[in-house]
């Protein structure tokens, strides 16, 4: 099933649901074209996606869409994670709301009820073209989202957050920053923020925080991931968020001797999960309801 639409309601959505990546305003959609006549910024319209960056951008998912798709669409062994967070977003999100999932990839790994307006922003092309799934499929990034202030009713990062790596552990950690800053400007008073990560073990978290930067520059675009912990993600929220955020967070059980791949396009590789040096983990940010409380942070 072909959610998107036709090339009509496609320019409709985009009129209706996205802004400016660069001054938050009004866009306008001419044929393949879409404008802000505030800012100048020139989009286009590509096989029914949005692409609000520029198209010659590079991805680390661009030659792995096919196996995210099956991963996600055949969880294997990591349904014991999928299971319980996917059904927790079910239970979330409601008829009427307007959500953007962060780095959807190629589907969605969970249902939604009629009536929920999905806007799945990813930095592949490869990827969001072929994600049939969400309503309106958009070729960006998380750092310049292209909606406006207080628009979206929850954001979703489903493992993407991660994925945000920069050339060091210092410009990953800014790069999530960046990213934090931006879900707090689009969300909703009231709205929900769902962050799902792998939170390294101790042992994990030290190792990274030694090696990291030099296996970055050995393995270079290679190495796309930098894993933050739980404890990090939430002062980092808490240093981003507008002021009165709440967060919770919860920690998926699971047997310690449940095999596991762990590496995701290696599905036949597995370990004991016990020895797997990450733990899947949903910190939630519920937005202060009243305006002004967001103003002063």
């Amino acid at each position: 099933m072909n959610i998107p639409g036709s090339e009509a309601e496609v320019a409709e959505r985009i009129v209706g649901w996205l802004r400016c990546p660069q001054c938050h305003g009004q866009l306008e959609v001419s044929g393949t074209e879409i404008l802000c006549p505030t800012s100048g910024f020139r989009g286009s319209i590509r096989e029914e996606v949005a692409v609000m960056m520029p198209d010659t951008a590079e991805s680390f998912f661009d030659a792995k869409h096919t196996v995210m798709k099956h991963g996600r669409l055949n969880p294997g062994e990591w349904a014991l994670c999928y299971a319980q967070q996917t059904e927790h977003l079910a239970r979330s999100l409601k008829p009427g709301m307007r959500v953007v999932d962060i780095g959807c990839g190629p589907s969605l790994p969970y249902d939604r009820q009629a009536g929920v307006g999905v806007v799945g922003l990813e930095p592949s092309f490869q990827s969001i073209r072929e994600n049939l799934q969400v309503d309106l499929r958009v070729f960006g990034t998380a750092y310049s989202m292209p909606m406006g202030d207080a628009s979206a009713d929850a954001i979703i990062c489903f493992y993407s957050v991660h994925h945000m790596a920069g050339a060091t552990r210092e410009e990953s950690r800014s790069n999530a920053s960046r990213a934090l800053r931006e879900f707090g400007r689009v969300l909703k008073p009231g709205g929900a923020l769902y962050i799902f990560e792998m939170s390294p073990k101790p042992h994990f978290w030290c190792f990274q925080r030694l090696f990291w930067n030099t296996l970055k520059r050995m393995i270079g675009k290679n190495l796309d991931m930098h894993f933050s912990s739980a404890d990090e993600l939430e002062a980092l929220g808490r240093s981003t968020l507008p002021a009165g955020v709440a967060v919770t967070k919860t920690e998926f059980k699971a047997s310690p001797f449940t095999l596991l791949p762990p590496i995701f396009s290696l599905p036949k590789i597995k370990v004991p999960r016990f020895i797997y040096p990450l733990n899947p983990v949903l910190l939630e940010w519920q937005m202060p309801a009243d305006p002004v409380a967001r103003q002063q942070s």
